[in-house]
């Protein structure tokens, strides 16, 4: 799998974190947590227009794609269900960073990957607090 590939593999999952994030946010009753799932789908979408660039500065076009991950989500009857996937799905995209070859990328891809993986670490910690 090239680097290219398993940008774009990301770009979709973080997509799919964007939908599920505020469809999440929108059915959420306590405003604590709507705040924090708003929260969770604004650092999504920074990692989505992130991806988004780097695919097109190694001369790739960005996958439209929106990965399957939300409907999962979505689909589950309880808020604490749809947490306890997307603690899933961010441990998922951690792996994922994890996997990635040093030397295939570039000082300015390996920060935006640290940060990427820094963020979706500590969003997991603040997922578990929400559910028992």
């Amino acid at each position: 799998m090239t680097l290219v590939d398993r940008m774009q593999e990301l770009l979709e999952a973080e997509r799919a974190g964007v939908v599920c994030l505020d469809k999440m946010a929108d059915r959420a009753t306590d405003m604590g947590r709507k705040e924090l799932f708003s929260l969770f789908r604004n650092d999504e979408g920074k990692f989505c227009a992130g991806l988004f660039r780097q695919i097109q500065a190694r001369g790739a076009v960005p996958t439209k794609n929106v990965g399957s991950f939300a409907d999962k989500v979505l689909a589950l009857p309880t808020e604490a269900e749809q947490v306890a996937l997307l603690i899933k799905g961010q441990a998922w995209v951690v792996r994922k960073i994890e996997e990635i070859p040093p030397g295939d990328t570039t000082p300015e891809e390996t920060a935006f990957f640290a940060d990427m993986r820094e963020v979706h670490v500590r969003n997991i910690d603040k997922c578990k607090k929400l559910v028992p």
